[in-house]
């Protein structure tokens, strides 16, 4: 048997079936054929090279001729095709931006954790008309100059509707000036409120604390000043700085005195009726409970300003995790 009878013989082993390796079979191969043909010349180093490439290249054009695995078929018509899956993939990606941006408005989200359990995220569209109020929702949310709603509590859990603490201040910064739309002052979220019409009248709204629903308690005390006995007069509690926010469960007409509706949920409606739905401190409302209740706070009982303070409070931590502008 010659050497180039050999090299046919290895083409046809190697040409029809599929191998993973393309170095060692062909030269097994040749060795074979040559040492059965012992009456031949031997060939050279350099005819054994050569046989081993050219069966090892058949073998890898015979596997993409006709590939054995039904994903091989679509490698090879993906690369083969590749103008055409290229401009696919652009078309999808223009449709879905477009949808996604289909109204032009802001959007805004909130990452929702429940004792340390991301429970999923609230997506808030902006009102078109939303002015300084929306701006404003849009800064806290995006964190500038390190104030926002990251970390900030839902901390009031009502029949139609949940509530988030807000910040305590709008500016870290030395000289106190804050880079949130409004700034310190809630004037222009007022001005606002008094020329909107838009009500509390469906479940999906947000809408920022601009009032306070009834006036705080003046409270009295005795300082010394200037060897004198003087009476100071403050209000108990704080008023409205316009970060605390609400998200309606149902209609509430009840804030439409104290809050300016900036927006709605358009995803992630289903995180706001879990928070909804948790556990939280009962009002003492009872008709055996409010009587004594309402006695302990008309005689100053500090026992009822605490509980107080308490109601409506969901029993589990309730934190935005993250919240950003989309």
């Amino acid at each position: 048997m010659s050497s180039v009878n050999c090299l046919q013989r290895s083409k046809q082993v190697h040409s029809g079936r599929r191998q993973r390796s393309f170095t060692t079979r062909p030269t097994r191969a040749l060795v074979v054929c040559n040492a059965a043909d012992s009456n031949a010349s031997a060939p050279s180093r350099r005819e054994l090279l050569a046989g081993g490439l050219v069966a090892a290249n058949v073998a890898f054009l015979s596997q993409l001729a006709a590939p054995a695995y039904a994903e091989e078929d679509v490698i090879v018509a993906a690369v083969a095709d590749l103008p055409a899956a290229e401009a696919a993939v652009a078309e999808v990606s223009s449709s879905t931006s477009s949808v996604a941006s289909t109204s032009g408005a802001k959007q805004v989200f909130l990452d929702v954790r429940v004792e340390g359990e991301n429970i999923g995220r609230i997506v808030v569209e902006l009102l078109g008309d939303a002015g300084v109020a929306g701006q404003r929702f849009a800064d806290l949310a995006e964190g500038k100059q390190g104030v926002g709603y990251r970390l900030s509590k839902f901390d009031g859990i009502y029949s139609t509707y949940i509530r988030n603490e807000g910040v305590k201040s709008l500016s870290y910064t030395a000289d106190g000036e804050s880079l949130i739309a409004g700034g310190d002052s809630v004037q222009a979220l007022e001005d606002e409120m008094d020329a909107s019409s838009r009500r509390h009248d469906q479940a999906g709204l947000v809408s920022i604390v601009v009032r306070e629903a009834q006036e705080r308690p003046v409270q009295e005390r005795l300082v010394a000043m200037g060897g004198k006995l003087v009476t100071l007069k403050s209000q108990a509690g704080e008023a409205p700085n316009g970060t605390s926010f609400m998200i309606t469960t149902g209609p509430t007409p009840e804030l439409d005195k104290t809050n300016l509706v900036i927006g709605r949920v358009v995803g992630g409606f289903d995180v706001v009726q879990a928070v909804g739905s948790l556990p939280y401190a009962r009002p003492r409302d009872s008709y055996y409970d409010k009587p004594f209740f309402e006695a302990g706070k008309a005689l100053g009982d500090k026992r009822a300003t605490v509980a107080e303070k308490r109601f409506n409070r969901p029993l589990k931590r309730v934190m935005v995790a993250d919240a950003g502008v989309l």
